[in-house]
């Protein structure tokens, strides 16, 4: 979890949260009003409210431009929990907030790295997540199996194709990571110096 994160107030000017977002190189600026977080400015709002409407910052204010009701995990919370959260939302980052306070922020990459995620999300139907999650699952396998110093050949299965890099595996549909179900089992085949990949 990140514990420190960047907020601004609901009469921010949306070109001073851009601003905050370049200095510190992030991905969302958490609005509070009165210390309370009520919503959140990401890079894809910024595209989508401002600059794909030809709005000028200057003329807007965070309320304006902010995601809301903001979706929110507990600290106890459990990370497969709220990588379910954020796949049924279609978001990249979860605040955490403690008795209306905000403590903290996890990404979805963070979550997919985390022990006992892929398990908890095994056989989820995620056919509605939308093209934001531009992650790569990663799907971390047993010491055994060879490491690979390149990238392998790709084999399609059901219109998707797998490919193994290293010890990770990734779902991609095109050049995006196309998200739809978690498969339980991954069987790998080697082949001399090559690994290609089949899902079931």
């Amino acid at each position: 979890m990140i514990e420190k994160v960047r907020t601004a107030g609901l009469d921010a000017p949306v070109q001073d949260v851009a601003n905050l977002m370049n200095k510190y190189q992030i991905g969302c600026v958490i609005i509070v009003d009165d210390c309370k977080p009520v919503g959140i400015i990401t890079e894809r709002d910024m595209i989508k409210r401002v600059i794909c409407k030809e709005i000028a910052a200057e003329s807007l204010r965070a309320m304006d431009v902010m995601s809301k009701p903001l979706v929110n995990a507990s600290p106890n919370m459990r990370a497969g929990d709220a990588c379910k959260i954020m796949l049924e939302w279609n978001i990249k980052k979860l605040p955490v907030v403690d008795e209306g306070k905000l403590v903290g922020l996890v990404t979805l990459t963070d979550l997919l790295r985390t022990e006992g995620v892929i398990e908890a999300l095994n056989g989820c139907a995620l056919n509605g997540v939308s093209r934001r999650l531009k992650k790569t699952l990663e799907i971390y396998f047993d010491d055994g199996i060879k490491k690979k110093t390149r990238r392998c050949p790709l084999m399609y299965k059901d219109g998707m194709s797998v490919g193994c890099q290293l010890n990770k595996c990734m779902w991609w549909a095109g050049d995006e990571c196309a998200v739809t179900k978690i498969s339980q089992k991954i069987e790998l085949e080697q082949f001399n110096d090559e690994v290609s990949c089949t899902a079931e």
